[in-house]
């Protein structure tokens, strides 16, 4: 009789703290998602800035250097000199903002995270080819660089679906604000429009 009496409020007692228990695994487990969301989308602000940034150096250099109409050979010499040394600023920033994405930890578990930060990876490596093969060739900021794009749209629709839902730290709108449109995807569309360099040598 004792038994019978006190095995429902035991049961009703275990139950709630299975519940609860529960709840806090699904409550962390949703706090590690955000947490791991906010550093990989810092970081890849940090990446996003560090091409910008390396964008905008050649661009001056390129808008400097054709102000006065065509260029002399030494001029060119000159301005080529100055884009080399503008991509391997821009290889170091981009390759140490690289670091910094591959960095951010993921629980193993967290597929759709990983999954983000792989794909984001690949295309701050795009961008470090690019400029380490602008550091060796500067003609090379003239040709178009098809892997940039394709990476960057590929990154997209992964480092949205694998923002938490409900999310924190404004992660969706830093995500949207990371892949809204921009007028230009990179040096190669302003340069090679410019006529101040030699066809010959641009190739």
């Amino acid at each position: 009789m004792k038994l019978s009496r006190w095995l429902p409020p035991v049961l009703g007692f275990a139950v709630f703290l299975l519940t609860l228990f529960g709840f806090g695994i699904v409550a962390g487990d949703w706090t590690s998602r955000n947490l791991e969301m906010k550093a990989l989308v810092s970081a890849v602000e940090e990446s996003e800035s560090a091409m910008q940034w390396s964008d905008e150096q050649i661009q001056g250099i390129i808008e400097e250097s054709g102000a006065n109409g065509t260029l002399t050979p030494a001029q060119q010499k000159q301005a080529f000199e100055d884009l080399t040394e503008a991509a391997l600023a821009g290889s170091f920033a981009i390759g140490a903002a690289g670091e910094g994405v591959a960095k951010v930890s993921v629980l193993p578990w967290h597929g759709d995270i990983k999954r983000a930060q792989d794909a984001y990876l690949a295309h701050n490596q795009a961008w470090l080819d690019y400029m380490e093969e602008a550091t060796d060739d500067p003609t090379v900021l003239f040709k178009s660089q098809p892997d940039i794009n394709s990476t960057f749209e590929a990154a997209e629709p992964l480092m949205k679906t694998a923002v938490p839902i409900p999310a924190l730290f404004d992660l969706k709108e830093r995500v949207a604000t990371i892949f809204a449109p921009q007028e230009s995807t990179g040096p190669t569309q302003e340069v090679a429009l410019n006529a101040a360099f030699s066809p010959a040598l641009i190739g």
